[in-house]
């Protein structure tokens, strides 16, 4: 990246401590070093970098927030959220996040694409691009995550990826998304098996991947 583009990424991580504790910070930086080794093997341009990794630092800004505050962050942005999603409160974060974050670093640092990738970084949805994809990846194989279905699917990122040519764009993108539907089928079984709400984002997410 260039001076600029690598002066604006410190800028935002050296912000990180005002709203993230040390925990969360760990599991933020470990999201970005995932980032950087998938924009290694996707050969990804400087732009599509500088969105990457922004988004992967800025993800989880409003994660330490109560309940009660992240609904009330809801109602500030406007964010109207169906019946079937206001109880799964853990996935309301990505949804404030995303205009919180801008509010806080502006439209420039968080872009369209920056935006779009926080705000589906938990459940995924519809229409995903590249960048969201990425960032939805690297939420769950980052190196601290050390849960067997989070190191079985890094495992089978990394693996499949030193199989394929760099140049071959189409293999790499059918990775990605091969690797987008394991995550949300093992996170969908997970939650079924535990009694839990499914996201409906999620859901729309996992019909429109296996939909091809």
């Amino acid at each position: 990246m260039t001076g600029e583009l690598e002066m604006r990424i410190e800028a935002v991580k050296a912000a990180l401590p005002k709203y993230e504790d040390a925990k969360r910070i760990e599991h933020t930086l470990g999201v970005l070093s995932e980032c950087v080794w998938i924009a290694d093997a996707f050969s990804l341009s400087d732009e599509d970098r500088t969105a990457l990794y922004t988004a992967a630092l800025l993800h989880d800004i409003t994660k330490s927030k109560t309940d009660e505050e992240q609904l009330a962050l809801c109602e500030k942005y406007g964010i109207c959220l169906p019946a079937d999603r206001q109880s799964v409160l853990s996935t309301l974060h990505q949804y404030t996040g995303a205009p919180f974050a801008r509010e806080i670093f502006g439209d420039k640092v968080v872009c369209g694409r920056v935006y779009s990738a926080i705000s589906c970084h938990t459940t995924g949805k519809a229409g995903m691009s590249p960048i969201d994809k990425m960032l939805f990846a690297a939420d769950f194989t980052e190196p601290g995550r050390k849960y067997r279905s989070c190191m079985q699917i890094r495992e089978y990122l990394h693996g499949e990826c030193g199989k394929i040519n760099k140049n071959d764009k189409a293999a790499l993108s059918r990775l990605l998304d091969s690797t987008v539907i394991k995550i949300i089928g093992f996170t969908v079984t997970y939650l079924i098996e535990k009694g839990k709400k499914i996201d409906g984002e999620m859901l729309s997410a996992w019909n429109a991947m296996v939909a091809g």
